[in-house]
């Protein structure tokens, strides 16, 4: 038997059209035929799947997530200090989580030891273990560039912090392997009251950010919730924004000049987790209720301007732990003014272009990579079905089954 034939199925292609029905054929790792029929000659050997009437997709990308941070659906934790050699399991057993649930790409969002990426990256990608294709990222460069995971947001006054401190670091995280370096371009009012506002780096250091990944031929990514530090990360040339919650009007403007470059990702997952389940972590008065009001502001403004936002809400935390993850696309839809549609258009055609991939992934097209999932039932009437795993019927990466019913 050879490749993979899905028939009476409702196509959503990645692109944000409305679902044709169609017959799509996989054959090795790439998709070879979109149409509404077939020719049996084609498909005589293939595995057969009957949709009836479900929807097609392509896999989902989550643009921020943190596999090594201890906590899925299935483990939940709120240690952070777990031996080094139960942090790399604990990285491969997210990658399956999100799997699992349809994700078949991640751009982490950082991880405080970042060589359990790189590996995991290496395992996944082979297949020997199940796992989404992934970018793997540095820990969190903040203010002052201390221990790794330590967040004392201090701003740039008083601190042991310069340009070649900058840049080492960059080098230093290029050298291990990851895709992606983050900076903490602001604080985390969540973490220290009060400091998502306050700019945690000097543009120097952050121009030395950019020249050495650049060089190194790494990504980089800003933690960003002051407006501030979005124009920092705008004008020095930073791939992904997250959060952008405090965005003024210049820094909408600086944002929509570079929105054939840029990424942003609201990351409203962790907002609303914040707001509604973490059990007093963060502490009130923490600006979280101040931070959704803002970035439900934010959004739409950023839409409107052609920006493309992603899904990604800083999953991994055991109040918002990674399998969770789908609920940004109905928090797209509830709070941003998404349709469904433009929901799941932010995590499949513009998820493989986060990936840096947009020429072969994040479609349903012939010549892409398949990355499927077959759902059951439609998420453009329901997007909330999508975070129910049972209704995925077939989740493909790479064009292997990982999962299979019917």
């Amino acid at each position: 038997m050879t490749g993979t034939l899905f028939t009476d199925v409702h196509v959503f292609d990645g692109t944000g059209r409305e679902p044709f029905p169609a017959q799509v054929l996989v054959e090795g790792n790439r998709i070879t035929a979109v149409a509404g029929h077939i020719p049996r000659d084609l498909t005589a050997t293939a595995r057969v799947f009957d949709g009836g009437g479900g929807t097609l997709l392509p896999g989902l990308v989550d643009a921020h997530t943190h596999l090594g941070f201890g906590s899925t659906v299935e483990h939940l934790s709120r240690r952070r200090d777990e031996p080094d050699e139960e942090k790399a399991l604990l990285v491969a057993h997210a990658g399956r989580v999100l799997l699992d649930h349809g994700i078949t790409s991640a751009y982490s969002g950082g991880n405080r030891l970042p060589g359990t990426e790189v590996a995991a990256r290496k395992a996944f990608a082979e297949g020997w273990m199940p796992g989404p294709r992934l970018k793997a990222a540095s820990w969190e460069g903040s203010a002052g560039m201390v221990e790794p995971g330590v967040y004392d947001f201090p701003g740039i006054d008083g601190r042991a912090s310069d340009p070649e401190s900058v840049a080492r670091f960059v080098a230093d995280m290029a050298g291990l392997g990851v895709d992606i370096v983050k900076l903490s371009l602001s604080g985390e009012s969540a973490v220290v009251q009060g400091t998502s506002r306050i700019v945690q780096f000097t543009d120097e250091e952050v121009a030395a950010a950019a020249y050495t990944a650049e060089k190194h031929g790494v990504w980089l990514t800003a933690h960003a919730h002051a407006a501030e530090s979005v124009k920092t990360a705008v004008r020095h040339g930073i791939r992904a924004v997250y959060h952008c919650t405090f965005a003024d009007e210049e820094a909408l403007d600086l944002l929509q000049a570079a929105r054939d470059r840029i990424f942003v990702a609201p990351t409203p997952g962790i907002i609303h987790a914040n707001l509604h389940e973490a059990g007093g972590e963060p502490e009130p008065g923490m600006e979280v209720e101040a931070t959704r009001d803002a970035v439900c502001a934010v959004v739409p403004e950023l839409v409107a301007r052609g920006i493309r936002v992603v899904p990604g809400g800083d999953y991994g935390f055991a109040w918002n732990p990674v399998g969770r993850n789908l609920r940004d696309l109905e928090l797209f839809v509830d709070w941003f003014g998404f349709t469904p549609a433009e929901a799941l258009r932010a995590a499949t055609g513009y998820g493989g272009q986060v990936m840096g991939m947009g020429e072969e992934l994040g479609l349903v097209r012939e010549g892409y990579l398949a990355d499927l999932v077959l759902v059951d039932g439609d998420p453009l009437a329901d997007i909330r079905i999508l975070q129910d795993r049972d209704r995925l019927r077939v989740i493909m990466k790479d064009g292997v089954l990982h999962k299979a019913t019917g």
